[in-house]
């Protein structure tokens, strides 16, 4: 048994042995140990020497150094996983109670002190859900250790926008903005308007004290744009839009007033009404894709480039390009109409697509009443409007909104519109007047003849005109059609007192046949068959006609089938006589 406790006493002794030579190991080989003899100020290595047991009373030192320099000293040894407190307080030691400056080459100063409270109450301090410390951006190893090196930046913007580039280690995707980037004159960089300690959150940026920062800074820099309510706007759809979406753009285009100036003194308005673009049929509120201001305005940044092209309606003219990305078409049959071959001879006046379906409220197809498209024509055509207007069709459609008359592209076009002055144009008018005039039901619904049409081409006019677009393709009939009677746009109601169309019928008669007079012309029936109601003395002569002439063939034919048959019977008879 003693044997026993001998050997566990000696087992003890070395174990107790081996645990204290563990502990002065650690001791000695501490990295906090070699780490503050390497790291260790100048001033007070030199202090140390002398009093081991003192620190330096230096008035470049602030009075509470020897508890910051061992905080730091920790905080320097810790790896950063998490958010020590010892170095960040070590930071904020210093930096919270100190008038020291920063003096750049410039003479420009900036003090280093930093608000504690402002700081926690920030985005990044002790209150976010994700608190940063202070060296998550002034990172200790490479730039902030202590004493920290002299500032390289020549002057406060310099190292502003230096300082700036910390924050893409977190938001690599910085949110779009509309001011100048870090190659500007002068440049607008993340703490120029979120500030380096006290960042707000995104919902702080629609209050009026963060307003007042964006108008107090447009102030100084001369920027037109100051007044709050825009840039609530601004702020709300411009700097916090993920990409450059329509509402990014109209976030500055939708606020009223806005123009652009071309090197000719022309002035266009660039303010688009949101609704009126997110209703048009490039809108959001449609069924299919809507478009994005990109998609026609391409290549296009802010601040925007100067302006180079020469006046307004030029611009209009090269924008017009961008409809062609989509309705190829229609674009194509554009530049064969009149229109696009008076813009290709250098009439710039001449119509393109977005004079008519306009440009950022296009109508969506068959929302827009039927009127709105002689309305549209009026734009450029205002005097053959106004004739037209007072017509018997423009009336029923302008006044009365009747769907049923013909409206401007009824009779010319919609995209491919052809000079209507030509021949082939005259030579196949009747046919246009067709379309409608001889529909029998709708006609009926009007009690109008639907015998307009054949009547006309059953007389020696309509015969000679059909004859002439077969016969000599090119060459203008030299015959009446109908609008040298009732008139192009200006058509009137048969039984309307200004219609004067006696007197149109004898001056159209007397281009053929100069001694007509107003008897040559009531001799023509019009365009209804002779009837009882109509032209009954006519008729009857007809009818007459078409009794007696029939008859008379009867006859005719009966007497001479008769005096055949007797001839007939006569030779046979005179053969038998001869026989016998």
């Amino acid at each position: 048994m003693n044997r026993e406790k001998q050997v566990r006493f000696g087992f003890g002794v070395i174990a107790t042995l081996s645990l204290l030579a563990v502990v002065l190991g650690l001791f000695v080989l501490s990295p906090a140990r070699l780490v503050a003899e390497e790291t260790v100020h100048p001033e007070l290595a030199e202090v140390a020497v002398s009093q081991p047991a003192a620190l330096p009373n230096s008035a470049n030192l602030p009075e509470n150094v020897d508890f910051m320099l061992r905080m730091a000293y920790q905080a320097q040894v810790q790896e950063p996983t998490g958010h020590p407190q010892t170095g960040d307080m070590a930071c904020k030691m210093c930096h919270s109670d100190t008038d020291a400056e920063v003096e750049f080459e410039s003479g420009e100063t900036m003090p280093v002190q930093v608000d504690l409270a402002a700081l926690a109450m920030s985005v990044h301090g002790e209150s976010a859900e994700n608190p940063l410390a202070c060296y998550d951006c002034h990172i200790t190893i490479n730039d902030y250790q202590y004493p920290h090196e002299e500032v390289t930046a020549v002057n406060l913007q310099d190292y502003q926008v230096q300082t700036a580039a910390t924050c893409e280690r977190c938001h690599n995707r910085p949110h779009i903005t509309n001011h100048p980037g870090q190659d500007a004159a002068i440049p607008v960089t993340c703490t120029s308007c979120h500030g380096s300690h006290e960042v707000q959150s995104k919902e702080t940026w629609d209050s009026d004290e963060a307003v007042k920062a964006c108008t107090d800074c447009h102030q100084q820099a001369g920027v037109e744009l100051t007044d709050t309510e825009q840039m609530r706007t601004l702020i709300r759809n411009g700097l916090f839009a993920d990409e450059t979406d329509s509402d990014y753009c109209l976030a500055c285009h939708s606020q009223p007033g806005l123009t652009m100036t071309f090197p000719n003194g022309d002035v266009k308005s660039v303010t688009v009404d949101p609704e009126a673009f997110h209703a048009s049929a490039h809108g959001a509120n449609n069924s299919w894709d809507e478009l994005q201001c990109t998609d026609c305005h391409t290549d296009y940044q802010y601040p925007h480039e100067e302006i180079t092209i020469e006046s307004a309606r030029e611009f209009t003219i090269v924008m017009n390009q961008a409809c062609e990305e989509c309705h190829v078409q229609y674009f194509e049959k554009s530049l064969d109409s009149v229109h696009g071959a008076a813009l290709l001879d250098g009439n710039l006046d001449a119509a393109v697509c977005t004079d008519c379906h306009g440009a950022h409220d296009t109508p969506v197809l068959g929302d827009e009443p039927r009127a709105a498209i002689s309305h549209t024509c009026e734009q450029c055509h205002s005097t053959i409007y106004n004739e037209y207007a007072e017509s018997v069709h423009g009336e029923a459609l302008i006044g009365d909104d009747n769907q049923d008359v013909p409206n401007c592209i009824d009779c010319h076009g919609v995209h491919d519109i052809h000079d209507p002055t030509t021949a082939a144009a005259r030579a196949r008018s009747p046919e246009l007047c067709a379309e409608c005039h001889a529909n029998e039901e709708l006609m009926t619904e009007y009690d109008i003849s639907t015998d307009v049409f054949d009547t006309y081409v059953a007389d020696f006019h309509g015969t000679t005109v059909a004859l002439f677009d077969y016969e000599h393709e090119g060459v203008p009939p030299n015959t009446a059609v109908c609008y040298d009677c009732h008139g192009v746009h200006s058509i009137k109601a048969p039984d309307d007192p200004h219609a004067n169309l006696q007197e149109n019928l004898v001056e159209n008669c007397q281009q053929c046949h100069p001694d007509a007079s107003a008897n040559f012309a009531d001799s023509w029936l019009g365009h209804y068959r002779p009837s009882l109601e109509n032209f009954p003395i006519i008729y009857l002569v007809n009818l007459f006609y078409l009794i007696v002439i029939p008859f008379t063939l009867v006859f005719f034919i009966f007497m001479i089938a008769t005096d055949i048959y007797r001839r007939i019977r006569e030779r046979g008879h005179k053969k038998e006589a001869a026989n016998e």
